[in-house]
């Protein structure tokens, strides 16, 4: 045999394996009650009347009556359509078109899809046998355990036990109600995946994402673009949010933010969870206060924001710890830690604060501010209290004592009130030339300030004084003990808060605190 008749036979072959290979298997009807052959529709037709029973490889069909064309495979089947396709998918309707060269069923009006865990309705479906997809339009309804699903088309993938749903898409729970645009479901792990602008709405809270899952078995989710969770008076948003709806608790990776619009507050910081039957909060990493006045808002930094409720009084307080940081225009601080009560609109700064409010530079070992109808009006300096107040670059206008209590009208002070070894050093004025120092010593006195400055002083309980010309006296008589002026390291504007420059000037003022409180004087 030559080399050339031996790959003619090779190629002869090859032909006719896949000639065999392309051949498609007819339709076969394998019972009807009664036949007539039907040429005057169409060449070789035959129309099977009663309880048909039609197969085609692992398909089997049911109907009351069937047009059956054998030259192209295709048949026209009415009436109590009933298809069975690998002894799992049961699908009926009320009419049948099937082309067997493609194996595909086009089933119309009343058609219902069974599946183990799904039933599934519409009044348009077209059925792959082959590639085992089915799909709708015009309008589906899907039932999977405690859920329904609705929407104008939807795609049903057997194999991988998913329905792919778009436009118009309503999921019905006895706990809430997810709408979307596109979406995802599994029919065994009832978990839908979101693929566009989805609300998932509940009598506690409305969900809004983009894209992730919802676990509706588990009531967990997971949601991971222009996402956020709408309580009744918080907002929880971030990049990656986790939600256990049985729990209560989101956890948010990556611009965490929750607003509290009720008493106008926003915690941010790159994680954070907040429990919403609790109402525990916690923001960590860059995490920030946004606490909105009438006119202003604070913005303060720490390490760690916290929300807690207070079970006693069904209020909560919000503690901000380690390295605290604040700015508002009209009034800056650095702290150690600070408590917001959200009762009675209470910040309170612990160890070592410093407050600048206006021209007015404020310490104490606590210092508690009050606020009232979102604006401030009192300040309380608890012990060590000290109030600098620059007269000019040189002279400073100072007030010790061991409490004080400073009053505020449209955010300036104007009266202090000092309890307990009472000291002052201030500038009178004349056309607004200084004309002395005057240094003043009581167990007790009030100051009232106007325009930001001191323009009387009532003095009690045996009280000294002086007044010097200015210029005469030296430094350390001008300078009460402990003073210390820290504008280098005040908040300039939002952003300072993140700076770390000028932290070691803390442990001095720690230092004069120690060396010179009141009790030991």
């Amino acid at each position: 045999m030559t080399l050339r008749t031996f790959l003619l036979l090779v190629i002869f072959a090859t032909s006719i394996q896949y000639g065999f290979g392309q051949q498609k298997s007819k339709v076969k009807v394998e019972h009807s009650d009664f036949l007539r052959n039907k040429t005057e529709v169409a060449p070789n037709a035959r129309l099977f009347i009663g309880n048909v029973e039609i197969k085609h490889e692992n398909t089997i069909m049911y109907c009351d009556s069937a047009y059956v064309y054998p030259d192209s495979n295709y048949v026209d089947a009415y009436h109590n359509i009933h298809i069975i396709q690998n002894d799992s998918i049961h699908l009926y309707g009320d009419y049948l078109t099937y082309l067997g060269s493609i194996g595909l069923a086009k089933v119309r009006q009343n058609v219902k899809l069974e599946k183990q865990d799904i039933t599934l309705f519409t009044d348009f479906m077209d059925y792959d046998r082959i590639k085992n997809i089915g799909y709708y339009y015009n309008g589906g309804e899907v039932l999977s355990g405690d859920n329904t699903l609705i929407s104008d088309w939807g795609y049903y993938y057997p194999d991988y036990n998913e329905v792919h749903f778009k436009d118009s898409v309503v999921v019905t729970n006895p706990q809430y109600t997810i709408f979307s645009d596109t979406l995802i479901y599994n029919t065994v792990t009832e978990v839908s995946s979101i693929l566009g602008p989805t609300f998932i709405v509940s009598d506690d809270n409305i969900i809004y994402s983009e894209d992730g899952y919802y676990d509706t078995m588990n009531d967990k989710a997971k949601l991971q673009k222009n996402s956020y969770i709408q309580g009744k008076e918080q907002i929880l948003l971030g990049d990656t949010i986790f939600y256990d709806r049985l729990s209560g608790i989101g956890e948010a990776f990556n611009n965490f933010e929750l607003q509290d619009t009720t008493n106008n507050i926003i915690i941010k910081g790159n994680y954070g969870f907040y429990n919403e039957k609790t109402e525990d909060a916690l923001a960590t990493d860059s995490a920030q206060l946004l606490q909105i006045y009438q006119t202003d808002t604070l913005f303060l930094h720490a390490d760690t924001l916290k929300a807690v409720p207070v079970p006693e009084d069904t209020s909560k307080i919000l503690k901000a710890y380690y390295n605290v940081k604040f700015f508002r225009q009209d009034m800056q601080g650095r702290c150690d830690s600070m408590v917001y009560n959200f009762k009675d609109s209470t910040n309170t700064f612990y160890n070592t604060p410093i407050l600048w409010v206006q021209h007015n530079q404020m310490t104490a070992q606590t210092i508690k501010l009050y606020t009232r109808n979102q604006a401030m009006y009192k300040a309380d300096l608890l012990n060590s209290a000290f109030v600098v107040s620059p007269e000019d670059s040189i002279f400073f206008n100072q007030i010790k004592g061991r409490n004080m209590t400073g009053y505020f009208r449209n955010n300036d002070i104007y009266k202090i009130d000092v309890d307990g070894n009472g000291q002052t050093v201030y500038y009178p004025k004349d056309d607004e030339l200084i004309i002395g120092v005057n240094r003043a010593e009581s167990s007790a006195l009030t100051i009232k300030l106007k325009d930001r400055a001191i323009n009387g002083i009532m003095l009690r309980g045996e009280p000294t004084g002086n007044l010097n010309p200015p210029y005469t006296l030296p430094t350390e008589d001008v300078r009460l003990q402990g003073f210390i002026w820290l504008e280098e390291i005040r908040p300039k504007n939002k952003m300072d808060i993140f700076k770390k420059v000028g932290l070691p000037k803390m442990t001095e003022v720690t230092k004069i605190y120690d060396d010179y409180k009141f009790g030991d004087e």
